[in-house]
């Protein structure tokens, strides 16, 4: 959700809790439980209106020019789709039955994470090494450890990198970063070129603040280190019910 409908869903919250003091109180009889199960949709509409907002405007590419964002404005109209399915039926504008919805939604599910992680991985046979953290903790901390053309894997896992006490050579280095149901932190030290281009699906990438996330959302950013060095760092992401973040 974008600033606006935080703003709007956090006032939505405070008047439900005033309503429930009050009730307590006895100073009002709302019945806040069919409130709540008949306009809880609203929720996903205001979610879907950011997400196709954000998804038309955009972000700039290495030019200047802003291009729209696909993944955010799929996102958004599938959060817009599935909120006034729910809220039309919910409000008897018409009849749709839900257990079709359920039948056709979660299949979809599997299948787009499927092809996601192959997508990822299609990029993913050039690299040196591959490191992975399945239900368990991968770290690079120490210092003076080698940083070189990697694939890590965070299944149900998490993985640290902590490029500010890495060795990291005179050249462009290749990371590709696959989070399915777990995360990956990535630090690098603020004279380095970063590069980084992931895909979340029904999670989130965070590329030094430049943030996606939703059902299926994509992020590109690029910042400029040193521009006496040669290295530069090109990050590959892909978050599936996990999250990947890269921070200074």
């Amino acid at each position: 959700m974008n600033g606006k409908s935080m703003i709007f869903v956090g006032g939505l919250v405070l008047l439900i809790g005033f309503l429930w003091l009050f009730n307590n109180l006895g100073l009002t009889d709302v019945n806040l439980g069919r409130l709540i199960a008949t306009y809880w949709p609203a929720v996903l509409l205001l979610w879907g209106f950011g997400a196709l907002g954000e998804g038309l405007s955009g972000s700039k590419d290495e030019q200047g020019k802003r291009r729209a964002n696909s993944g955010g404005i799929i996102s958004g109209l599938i959060l817009l789709a599935i909120g006034v399915i729910f809220l039309g039926r919910n409000l008897n504008l018409f009849y749709f039955n839900l257990s079709l919805f359920w039948k056709i939604f979660w299949p979809l599910v599997v299948i787009l994470i499927g092809w996601s992680l192959i997508r990822g991985t299609r990029k993913m046979t050039s690299t040196k090494g591959t490191h992975w953290a399945v239900m368990s903790g991968l770290e690079f901390k120490n210092k003076g450890w080698k940083l070189d053309d990697s694939n890590v894997f965070a299944l149900m896992g998490g993985a640290d990198l902590d490029l500010t006490t890495a060795e990291i050579p005179e050249r462009e280095v290749v990371l590709n970063l696959v989070a399915f149901m777990g995360g990956i932190d990535i630090r690098v030290p603020r004279e380095l070129t970063v590069v980084s281009e992931g895909t979340a699906f029904l999670g989130g990438v965070d590329f030094l603040q430049e943030s996606a996330g939703g059902i299926i959302s994509g992020r590109k950013a690029e910042y400029n280190g040193d521009p006496s060095s040669r290295k530069k760092l090109i990050i590959r992401a892909l978050a599936v019910l996990g999250g990947i973040e890269v921070k200074h």
